[in-house]
């Protein structure tokens, strides 16, 4: 299965892990446009607005052309700020962009009590508590 991996920025460093565990179960994998680079925000807030306004329009593009070429979206959801299962906005933007795609969604763990729970319930999501095998 082709996998799209989204997450917030502050989760980027478990991407590696995770991309090598679904590889090893035969999963084609692939990771946002600013996982290599997770300070370029920053770098792009500092050269103004525009600057910025770019960065992110070049990520959504980035992100609707592999959720296209994708199967699934696999969200890892983890505890940030207190909130077990966060999720930012722009995460919440890619779940949407993946169920208008019509792509099987994956949490890694439960929606976030709060806010924006029934709008991620309403994608359909399959929770896999970190079970991996899940995925399929």
């Amino acid at each position: 299965m082709k996998i799209h991996i989204i997450s917030s920025k502050s989760f980027y460093d478990r991407f590696p892990s995770k991309k090598l565990s679904l590889e090893k179960l035969g999963h084609e994998v692939t990771l946002p446009h600013t996982a290599d680079t997770p300070d370029i925000e920053l770098e792009a807030w500092n050269n103004g607005i525009e600057a910025h306004a770019r960065l992110v329009r070049e990520c959504f593009e980035d992100s609707e052309e592999k959720i296209a070429n994708a199967d699934a979206v696999y969200l890892l959801n983890l505890e940030k700020h207190g909130i077990a299962g966060y999720v930012g906005g722009a995460t919440l933007i890619e779940l949407y962009i993946a169920y208008r795609a019509g792509k099987k969604i994956f949490l890694e763990n439960d929606a976030p009590a709060g806010s924006m729970y029934d709008e991620i319930m309403g994608f359909m999501p399959t929770i896999i508590h970190g079970n991996l095998m899940e995925i399929k």
